[in-house]
């Protein structure tokens, strides 16, 4: 039990936040105002992305770009972020383990590429931090309003603690658009969520400016939050067993992933089997007594050594983490960490030489998850990978390492389609 427990910490402890590699066709307006077409790596961020891959042809080699370096990153087939200037409420928070007893606004200016949802007369941008996910609107001659969602915590009249709604925005926007009654009616009837804010900015577009249409918008269709792929593997794995007379077994199987939403963090698991064969000695100890000729009894201790050998089909179950970092040339490394239960299929178990010996006792397999790391490379559908695994006290004497090479194909299609946009004219 206390082995599985250390196991579960370090699995845990593996668990860290990562995305994948996707390069996508794209626009990058530098901060001198320069533009540069090619593909840009679409992360899949829900907060303001820290850095920016770019690569002018598919063979290119990939240039970094820090937000500051930029004004504007647009995908053709999607999200469009600008370098902005904005105030941002760092009190708003909506984690019920992290939220402020009273309303305490902490407003400070911050740069961000942020996410833009519409531009035109109004401008809307949204901006999702650990906390809370806030909406900023700018007109001309006014200040930008941060819209945000927002809890606290405060005590009513007999004393109970109570999680109460500080999200304001029905107030704020009919101030924000107090000159156009067709958005100030509207904004009293939408929920907080994008849709409903773009309603609130079309209607003013639409009633209230000059060109009475509405504006482009950036909003884009939601992805699939998890995705599964699965293909086929084989490779070898090798034993440091000592006398285990094949100690290089091919394997063959199937495996799944699951990809979370960030695309670099992934749960695998995977089935394989393989011809598994052993060879090894046992020492049996053996207690006679004999009757003496004084009529007494006496104890005598003796060894006897048996051979025999093993065979069987070695089925093993395998679940992990894998965490995925980047290479040029949509190439991936990654490092995992796991465990691998064991099962025996058709065992042949027989005794060549000396007292014959129970098949049960002599069972190569550990009742306990074995753990394993892992690293390898991935190229397309391509998987590549090196394993280490610590195999338990067994019959065959202490605990050893196994080593497993392994060649993955994935059958499945690329989880990653471009996103879509929905233009309003």
């Amino acid at each position: 039990m206390i082995r599985r427990l250390l196991f579960a910490a370090c699995l845990t402890c593996c668990a860290v936040r990562v995305q994948a590699q996707a390069f996508e066709p794209g626009v990058l307006v530098r901060s001198n105002g320069d533009t540069l077409r090619g593909e840009i790596e679409n992360a899949f961020w829900t907060e303001p992305p820290t850095l920016i891959r770019f690569k002018t042809t598919p063979q290119s080699p990939v240039q970094l770009f820090k937000p500051r370096q930029l004004r504007a990153v647009s995908f053709t087939g999607g999200r469009y972020f600008r370098y902005e200037v904005v105030p941002i409420d760092y009190a708003a928070e909506t984690r019920l383990g992290q939220l402020p007893y009273g309303f305490h606004p902490d407003v400070r200016i911050d740069s961000v590429l942020a996410d833009v949802v519409l531009e035109g007369p109004v401008l809307l941008l949204r901006v999702a931090k650990s906390g809370a996910t806030h909406y900023l609107l700018q007109r001309p001659g006014l200040p930008i309003l941060d819209l945000s969602e927002r809890k606290y915590l405060q005590t009513d009249a007999v004393g109970k603690l109570l999680a109460t709604d500080g999200n304001n925005y029905r107030g704020q926007l009919s101030i924000f658009f107090g000159d156009c009654p067709a958005a100030a009616d509207i904004s009293q009837k939408i929920p907080f969520t994008t849709a409903g804010l773009v309603q609130v900015v079309q209607a003013y577009n639409q009633a209230c400016t000059t060109s009475h249409t509405a504006t482009r918008s950036w909003t884009v269709d939601p992805r699939r939050e998890v995705a599964l792929t699965g293909g086929v593997l084989a490779g070898a794995r090798y034993s440091t067993v000592k006398g285990l007379g094949r100690p290089l077994l091919p394997f063959g199987g199937i495996y799944g992933e699951l990809l979370l939403p960030n695309r670099l963090l992934s749960f695998h698991g995977e089935l394989s089997l393989s011809s598994h064969r052993g060879e090894n000695t046992s020492t049996t100890y053996r207690r006679d007594l004999i009757l003496l000729p004084n009529g007494e009894f006496d104890v005598i201790y003796s060894t006897q050594q048996s051979t025999f050998t093993y065979r069987a089909w070695l089925s093993t179950f395998r679940l992990g983490l894998r965490r995925y970092f980047h290479l040029a040339q949509q190439q991936q490394w990654f490092i995992g960490a796991g465990a691998e239960m064991r099962a025996l299929l058709f065992s042949d178990f027989t005794t060549t030489s000396g007292p014959t010996i129970s098949s049960d006792e002599y069972q190569d397999l550990s009742p306990l998850p074995m753990p394993n790391l892992t690293l390898g490379w991935r190229n397309g559908r391509l998987t590549t990978s090196l394993d280490a695994q610590l195999v338990p006290h067994s019959a065959w004497g202490n605990p050893r390492i196994e080593y497993r090479l392994g060649l993955a194909y994935r059958l499945s299609r690329q989880p990653d389609k471009l996103p879509t946009t929905t233009s309003t004219p």
